[in-house]
């Protein structure tokens, strides 16, 4: 990982939510104080444990946020791609990270003073309210992660990551899957093999169709979504 020498400008954050918040004073010092650092896929970002001092900002690439066990496997908890943040939480209440970050593949990102997030927060009123909308959305998308590899069998788990991603009320849906299958199988904790073979029995029951190497035709959303809640 190594710190870039071209500094980050203000339109690469004043286009990410809830950036586009702020007025450009304000940016400007924001900008001025963070660091904008590139990191090659499997680079170690945080290490679980570090004193955690500042908001991470995507802005290409992908990151995956995980955490290790005692035995050294891993459980990955989310993937943070272009325009996501992470790492806000532990930095606001002071408090070592919980979970590693590594890169999945090259990435840039800034690094932002937690202490400039706050100031902003309690400055700029609009910022504030979307800073504490967006911590409220990642405790719930947390929990439904919690039901999602606890409470849901395997079928269910990969019926319902694939309903999520097409379009709420739609019968038909062509999708991209964000990540190799590997990734994804990690995410819904299951092994691969278990997540390829409920793959291709919803392929055998003319639920879903391969397009190309990660894209997927979702022919019948409603017994997709029957298959998730059953």
């Amino acid at each position: 990982m190594k710190r870039e020498k071209t500094p980050p400008s203000i339109p690469s954050l004043s286009q990410i939510a809830p950036f586009d918040l702020l007025d450009d004073a304000r940016l400007h010092r924001m900008v001025a104080a963070s660091r904008l650092v590139r990191a090659e896929r499997g680079e170690i970002l945080i290490q679980a444990q570090d004193v955690a001092t500042c908001m991470h900002v995507v802005l290409d690439g992908e990151v995956k946020c995980l955490l290790l066990a005692p035995s050294g496997s891993e459980k990955l908890i989310r993937i943070a791609g272009p325009g996501d943040t992470f790492g806000e939480e532990a930095a606001l209440l002071g408090r070592p990270a919980m979970a590693m970050a590594q890169a999945a593949r090259t990435t840039r990102l800034l690094h932002v003073p937690i202490a400039l997030v706050r100031d902003a927060m309690v400055a700029v009123p609009s910022f504030g309210e979307a800073m504490t909308t967006r911590l409220a959305a990642a405790s719930y998308e947390m929990m439904l992660h919690m039901q999602l590899c606890i409470q849901l069998s395997s079928t269910q788990r990969v019926a319902q990551y694939l309903a999520q991603l097409a379009p709420q009320g739609a019968e038909h849906a062509e999708i991209r899957l964000a990540s190799d299958k590997q990734t994804i199988a990690a995410q819904l904790n299951l092994t691969p093999e278990t997540f390829s073979r409920v793959l291709s029995r919803f392929v055998r029951d003319g639920l879903v169709r391969p397009q190309g190497r990660r894209g997927l035709m979702l022919d019948n959303l409603s017994q997709l979504r029957r298959a998730a809640a059953h």
